[in-house]
Formats: structure tokens, C-alpha cells, sequence
């Protein structure tokens, strides 16, 4: 149970880092005008399968719908870092 924990956890982390190296990178360009098109235009990505070393599965989402799958992403990590860090103090 507690191996599952840490590797959701890690799994959540390595996913929230490469969401904020991603917009760090990005962040000394000027804004581009998006487009409703621009905005509904699919962005593909890989990601690995768990248990398997060759398997990833191709997922489609909108820019929007990926900054809010980053965004849930970070928010269950914090909430299981404060989870954990509650269940080690001393009572």
C-alpha cells in the first residue's frame, strides 16, 4: 500500500515538474493571440503504461483541458503531501 502511495506520489510530481519547466521555459516570450482554433486544436502526447516497459498509450487533449489535468494533478499531490505530513506528527 505504502509503495503505491509513493509511486502515485512520484508519478504526480514528475508530471507537475514538467508542467512548470514547460511554462518557466516559455515564460520570457511575448503572449501569441490565440485563435478559438488555436485553442481547440488537439495536443497528443505519449504516456507509459504501468507494468510495462515498451507500452505508452497516446492521449488527445485541448491546451485547456491539459492545463486543467496539470492543475488537478498538482492539487492531489499537495493534498497527499499535507495528508502524509499530518499522519507523522506526534500525537
Amino acid at each position: 500500500m505504502r509503495g503505491s502511495v509513493s509511486f502515485v506520489l512520484a508519478l504526480a510530481l514528475t508530471a507537475a515538474t514538467a508542467f512548470v519547466a514547460q511554462a518557466q521555459s516559455g515564460s520570457g516570450q511575448a503572449p501569441a493571440a490565440t485563435t478559438a482554433s488555436e485553442a481547440d486544436k488537439q495536443i497528443c502526447k505519449k504516456e507509459k503504461e504501468t507494468g510495462s516497459r515498451l507500452a505508452a498509450k497516446k492521449v488527445c487533449r485541448t491546451k485547456a483541458e491539459w492545463d486543467e489535468f496539470y492543475r488537478q494533478q498538482r492539487a492531489e499531490t499537495e493534498q497527499m503531501q499535507r495528508n502524509d505530513a499530518a499522519s507523522k506528527t506526534p500525537k
